[in-house]
């Protein structure tokens, strides 16, 4: 929880900054989550939705803060008679450099998040459940085509356990308004 605290702060902060340079927008994205490594194995390599919302805070010259939330959920996956679901909530935010100088065309993303991780195993009646929540990182590239939509691919890393790596590859669009 303290990890979730100082982020939240260190968004806050980032946002307040840059108060001085434009008024913030605020939009909405939705997400596909391609499960890497062993999050792969946990939900049988099924890809999940995720939608979030975000601000944006230009500070000019190309470099921007991205404040955000996001969910997102793998459907069950069937080994047997065993259920598997995962699905996570994640509060962060995002450095995004335009290359061009301006907020449009191709942009560098790097981000840092608070992510709660819920698990749920089924066997018949039985039912087990793991929640926890992580730090997480995300880096990625992504096009802004104009004012309002842009597209994003980023990798995202949470590790649950030592032996337990929640990776994905996220694909999303965003719409800001």
């Amino acid at each position: 929880m303290l990890t979730l605290s100082r982020l939240t702060l260190a968004t806050l902060a980032a946002a307040a900054l840059s108060l001085g340079a434009e008024a913030p927008r605020y939009g909405v994205q939705g997400l596909v989550n391609l499960p890497l490594g062993d999050l792969k194995d946990f939900v049988d390599n099924k890809p999940g939705p995720g939608i979030g919302v975000h601000g944006t805070f230009d500070l000019g010259d190309g470099h921007m803060v991205r404040p955000r939330l996001d969910y997102s959920i793998y459907p069950e996956a069937t080994f047997g008679s065993v259920k598997q679901t995962a699905s996570n909530l994640s509060l962060g935010g995002d450095y995004l450099y335009f290359v061009a100088g301006k907020p449009e065309g191709l942009y560098l993303t790097g981000g840092l998040a608070a992510v709660r991780w819920s698990f749920e195993s089924k066997l018949g009646a039985l039912k087990e459940t793991s929640d926890t929540t992580k730090f997480g990182l995300a880096a990625g590239v992504g096009y802004q085509w104009n004012a309002t939509v842009g597209t994003e691919a980023r990798f995202l890393h949470s590790r649950i356990t030592k032996g337990f790596q929640a990776n994905a590859l996220q694909a999303g669009v965003t719409v800001r308004f």
